[in-house]
């Protein structure tokens, strides 16, 4: 994909970084990869027009993808114009994300290195490792996350920071404060769209002031995104450090999720739970390399047994937990996730996961990509889609790209096009209505 330029480096351009998230973001639409293929240089050259002053961005498309079997997370899906754009211009600025000043101060995630964006997996992996080590720095500790981050984002917080940054081109201070009220229809608080590579990079960056503030006096500071740890010898100092952090986040509108906070017992990794089995934390690594946040397929990884094939161990072990029932959401994911090689072990229970688990409609798609019997997923899929009178448009949308992808030669493909819904995808069959005409050549 990226193209070799002198000395064998490779020039890795927006259109490729467009590519490579687009299979694992929350709504990968079709059309707009198709557009950003064959018209990458024509999207972007409208884009700037709209940002030079040749009309507006569209307000976007709100939607929303299932965050656990009830809850939701609001978000929306952008068009291609606007899609494109905000790669392009991440990429363009992607040398103002900068690495921590810090090594007790770190944070990990979404930022560029060596020209191409860090892979999450492993930047996770780092991250969970920095937390473990952390018992060994300190006596104790407080962990927090910010409720409803991204939802919670203010137009114009985003906007300073950014000008904070300064970038090379002040152009795109205006461009980005332009960005991101007109495809929000002006609207200040929840502007940043979520489940795309260049958003996690700006809303990862935006909250460095945490771990930069000179107010808190932790020993060590270790954050993925909105998942923070504060270490110290001094309990007190650190509800001290807590409080400090409050009256930052409340300054921004932000507030922590009063559930998730702990600061007691030990940080929770995957490696620190004691009351796993050998199996769970064998198959809990799988996981962690093969989904967490996984980005570069190509990624090296670890010697623990991570990328090996599963053992019969292991499968008996998944098949207990599946006829046992009252199959827990972890569980699940963690299932869908390790089985993608073995789904014949576990056709049986295909429908469990279609019915059961809205949220993992992602998961199941990509588990079912390599059954064999299609016809028997298109049937599951079916009668999943038709019971009820009500099925979310995240479910929804990744039961039509198992349609799309692999069920369309089944013989219950015709019968999806009967399949009347209640809830609509908002976005399916969107047409993008631009002044002037945008137009791309296919050759």
């Amino acid at each position: 994909m990226a193209k070799a330029a002198k000395g064998g480096e490779q020039l890795y351009s927006a259109k490729d970084f467009f590519l490579e998230d687009f299979p694992r973001t929350l709504f990968p639409l079709t059309t707009n990869k198709i557009l950003v293929e064959r018209g990458a240089d024509e999207l972007l050259a409208f884009a700037e027009g709209l940002v030079g002053g040749a009309g507006n961005f569209l307000p976007q498309r709100r939607v929303y993808a299932n965050k656990d079997e009830l809850h939701l997370r609001r978000t929306v899906k952008l068009d291609p114009v606007a899609e494109f754009y905000l790669y392009h211009f991440v990429h363009k600025n992607r040398h103002k994300f900068r690495k921590p000043h810090r090594e007790e101060r770190r944070h990990f995630g979404y930022c560029f290195e060596l020209g191409r964006p860090v892979s999450p997996s492993k930047s996770y992996a780092d991250f969970k490792s920095a937390v473990a080590s952390g018992i060994f720095y300190a006596e104790e500790f407080t962990y927090f996350d910010i409720a409803a981050y991204f939802n919670g984002l203010y137009h114009h917080d985003l906007h300073a920071w950014f000008a904070a940054l300064g970038p090379d081109d002040k152009g795109d201070v205006v461009a980005f404060g332009k960005f991101l009220r007109e495809i929000n229809a002006g609207r200040s608080l929840d502007c940043l769209p979520q489940g795309l590579y260049p958003a996690k990079m700006i809303g990862n960056d935006f909250l460095r002031f945490i771990e930069d503030s000179s107010a808190i006096r932790a020993d060590r500071i270790v954050r993925f995104m909105d998942d923070v740890y504060l270490f110290g010898d001094d309990l007190n100092s650190l509800k001290a450090d807590f409080a400090e952090v409050q009256r930052l986040l409340g300054l921004k509108g932000l507030s922590v999720n009063a559930s998730k906070t702990r600061n007691a017992g030990m940080p929770q990794t995957d490696e620190a739970d004691g009351q796993l089995s050998e199996l769970k934390k064998r198959l809990l690594k799988r996981r962690r390399h093969l989904i967490i946040s996984h980005y570069n397929e190509n990624d090296e990884t670890d010697d623990d047994g991570g990328n090996s094939d599963l053992d019969e161990d292991e499968i008996e072990f998944i098949l207990q937990l599946l006829n046992a029932g009252d199959l827990s959401e972890e569980d699940a994911e963690l299932i869908l996730v390790v089985m993608r090689d073995h789904v014949s072990r576990i056709e049986q229970h295909l429908g469990l996961f279609a019915k059961g688990f809205p949220h993992l409609a992602k998961n199941f798609y990509g588990l079912c990509g390599d059954a064999v019997d299609k016809d028997a997923v298109a049937r599951i899929v079916l009668e999943a889609a038709g019971e009820g009178d009500h099925i979310g448009e995240y479910q929804l949308f990744w039961f039509g790209m198992m349609l799309e992808t692999y069920l369309l030669d089944t013989t219950s493909a015709p019968d999806s096009q009967t399949a009347k819904r209640r809830v609509p995808l908002p976005f399916a069959n969107a047409v993008i209505n631009i002044s002037p005409p945008l137009v791309i050549h296919v050759a």
